[in-house]
């Protein structure tokens, strides 16, 4: 970027700022490499954001101009703000949830310097996950326009000239033509324009606003163009989300402005309560989806949790004497309010919907005391004497039915991939910004990244390794790849890699279903589709281990026996013949054990610690109390000595873990955090992950 006197500016770029700090540095990061050899200005409008937004802008970015507003103002008003300040030829409002490309700016200087009948341009438009934004450009929303839009006609004909006109989705994207409006988060504007047309219209607090202004240029005789060349990415929801109420009524209430001030006495007036009964509806589904969306682990948990119930009463009374309905309501059905009262009042103590929604422990402990304190209220008193046995068999299957659809929801959906299983990313880059961020993601214990390997900008790095992964495609073959790996996840390093390349990649994939995410140039954060996660050092200050103390010993002794005995009897008899034919290669091998200590156990010796006669040994094992179900690898004796800190297991969290090619260092933490953290629910839910993410 180049800073010249203002008579010499070709470029102002002006972004309105409200508490999205990180998105507005890595969007800055991005504008700044797009003007490198443009001369240029900065301006950026900060609505009174309390998250650091303008200190990190001084900090990093010392030249970009900063207005500090004393309140949220406004988009419109900020925008005004700018547009009074800037010098350049050329203006660009642009949002700070976006990233353009290297040569986006050269592209449109190039188009309107061609174009002098042009008072705006706009480019082609990308979601985060490299699909097309039909927001990208539309037409004026006419009455009968933003009615089809309503009524949900363009979504179902986007191809027809009449119900697609709001967003002209008949039309190719990939082609330049005019259009009536451009979106307001990235508009490319000649500074003659807009001193013809004059300032934006701060009636309009949030949206619209842009619409409006294309309407006015229009009207004055500018011609407005989309220029699909050159794109940028917009990660909109993060400075408004769309699916919250408030951007429904203030969307629609701004729509509602805009066509009573141009529309209004020309239309009929029958005709504007229909638009505006239009937004009312519109407003209303989008929160019923957002309520279900909240609220569906809830309804679903309730629900399970009541029909359990109601089947148990069916069983219990039909086969005793007889199950009659009226009976339930009258009487039965207490048990079923009193069960759900104190299950909703347990699972907000044990935050199992604020931020644990697929926890399989906290699933459990919700389940243990609701039917322990429903248990307590039937045994002591008399009037529920007749659901003990209803009550008893309910908590054996309710938590069993939540977990099993929490289960299926992992499988599934991918929001619950990513809370409980590691989701296959391929990370793309091979410099030390790359390496850096690659080892703090390896680093982080409950990191859900599962890097199944490297993405290099130069083929002669295939076959290198770093910190244990390889680096095992190049960037021009990567769509193959992912296809043939199922590629869930594919994180970006800006470091030695152009936006453009980035960008062009990203639309190369967006038919696979992978998030795409992107790692700032030095800064330890990965942003996302509307989020930002941060990795912070690792630090293990507390050292009061959980493992060793007396209560977490005995239940997890106890559940290690209550497990183990099931399993010896059932698998007896086939373990037995399978002993009798395969006795030749079983022999005695030697374990490591905790303490420097070691035991002995029966294992086929042609494939030790694999296979199922060999864990019906180790279940042995198990019940002597040498092992536990969940505990530190398994080691033979012969192995490369290491001290075990703990009891091994069959399973673990090093066990389901070991695919990522974790280091030394890395074991030490997944041991220090099991010893810090070990109590009976995180041993379920790491059986449970064991079984679940083969």
């Amino acid at each position: 970027m180049i800073n010249i006197p203002h008579h010499h500016i070709k470029i102002s770029v002006i972004i309105v700022s409200y508490n999205v700090r990180d998105f507005l540095i890595h969007s800055l990061q991005s504008i700044k490499k797009a003007l490198d050899k443009v001369s240029s200005e900065i301006i950026v409008v900060d609505n009174a954001s309390v998250d650091g937004s303008v200190q990190s802008v001084y900090k990093h970015f010392p030249q970009v101009k900063v207005v500090e507003n004393d309140s949220n103002i406004g988009f419109s008003a900020a925008n005004n703000i700018g547009l009074k300040k800037a010098k350049g030829e050329y203006v660009v409002l642009i949002n700070p949830d976006t990233i353009v490309q290297e040569d986006t700016f050269s592209k449109l200087i190039e188009f309107m310097d061609n174009h002098p009948d042009a008072g705006g341009v706009t480019c082609k438009i990308l979601n985060p996950d490299g699909t097309f934004s039909i927001d990208s450009r539309h037409s004026i929303p006419k009455p009968s326009t933003a009615l089809w839009k309503f009524l949900g006609l363009n979504r179902l004909f986007p191809k027809s000239k009449i119900f697609g006109r709001y967003n002209l989705t008949y039309l190719d994207p990939n082609k330049t033509y005019p259009v009536d409006a451009i979106s307001g988060s990235f508009m490319f504007l000649r500074k003659k324009a807009i001193d013809d047309v004059g300032l934006m219209d701060e009636d309009y607090f949030m949206y619209c606003e842009d619409i409006d202004y294309c309407y006015r240029m229009n009207g004055k005789g500018w011609k407005i163009y989309y220029l699909p060349e050159t794109s940028i990415i917009h990660y909109k929801g993060e400075s408004t989300k769309k699916t919250n109420i408030n951007y429904a009524i203030n969307f629609n209430k701004s729509l509602y402005l805009f066509y009573k001030k141009h529309f209004h006495k020309k239309s009929f007036f029958v005709f504007s309560w229909i638009i505006l009964v239009g937004a009312i509806l519109r407003a209303v589904l989008i929160y019923i989806k957002n309520f279900l969306t909240k609220y569906l682990p809830n309804i679903l948990d309730l629900l399970l949790l009541n029909t359990t119930i109601i089947f148990v009463f069916y069983f219990r009374f039909e086969y005793s004497s007889q199950f009659l309905f009226s009976d339930f309501l009258n009487q039965y059905i207490s048990i079923n309010i009193i069960t759900t009262l104190v299950f909703i009042g347990t699972s907000y103590f044990f935050n199992l919907y604020e931020k644990f929604k697929i926890s399989f422990s906290r699933t459990l402990k919700t389940n243990f005391t609701t039917f322990f304190i429903v248990a307590a209220i039937t045994f002591f008193l008399r009037d529920f004497a007749f659901s003990r046995l209803v009550v008893i068999i309910s908590a054996l299957i309710s938590p069993l039915l939540m977990m099993l659809w929490r289960v299926i929801g992992v499988k599934t959906v991918t929001e619950y991939q990513h809370h409980i299983f590691n989701r296959k990313t391929l990370l793309i880059g091979t410099d030390n910004e790359a390496r850096k961020m690659l080892k703090k993601i390896k680093g982080t214990i409950e990191s859900r990244y599962d890097i199944v390997g490297l993405a290099s900008v130069d083929i002669k790095e295939i076959g290198n390794s770093i910190l244990g992964i390889q680096v095992v495609t190049h960037l021009d073959n990567i769509n193959e790849f992912c296809r043939m790996e199922n590629i869930t996840q594919i994180i970006f390093s800006t470091h030695n890699i152009s936006y453009e390349k980035i960008l062009n990649t990203i639309a190369k994939l967006n038919q696979l279903n992978i998030d795409f995410k992107i790692i700032p140039e030095k800064m330890d954060m990965v942003i996302g589709k509307s989020s930002i996660e941060k990795f912070d050092e690792f630090h293990l200050i507390e050292m009061d281990y959980a493992y060793g103390k007396t209560f977490n010993k005995t239940t997890k002794r106890i559940f290690d026996i209550v497990v183990s005995i099931p399993l010896f009897v059932l698998t007896l008899p086939l373990a037995f013949l399978m002993y009798i034919f395969s006795n030749k290669n079983i022999k005695k091998i030697t374990i490591n054990g905790t303490n420097n200590k070691s035991f002995e156990v029966l294992q086929n010796h042609n494939k030790p610690l694999k296979g199922f006669l060999n864990f019906c040994f180790l279940n042995y094992q198990i019940l002597r109390g040498n092992i536990s179900l969940v505990g530190a690898p398994l080691k033979l004796i012969s192995d490369e000595k290491n001290i075990i800190m703990y009891k091994p297991g069959l399973t673990g969290l090093i066990q389901i873990n070991s695919h990522r090619n974790i280091d030394v260092d890395e074991i030490k933490k997944f041991d220090i955090y099991y010893l810090k953290n070990q109590n009976i629910w995180l041993d379920l839910e790491i059986i449970f992950r064991s079984i679940f993410n083969k």
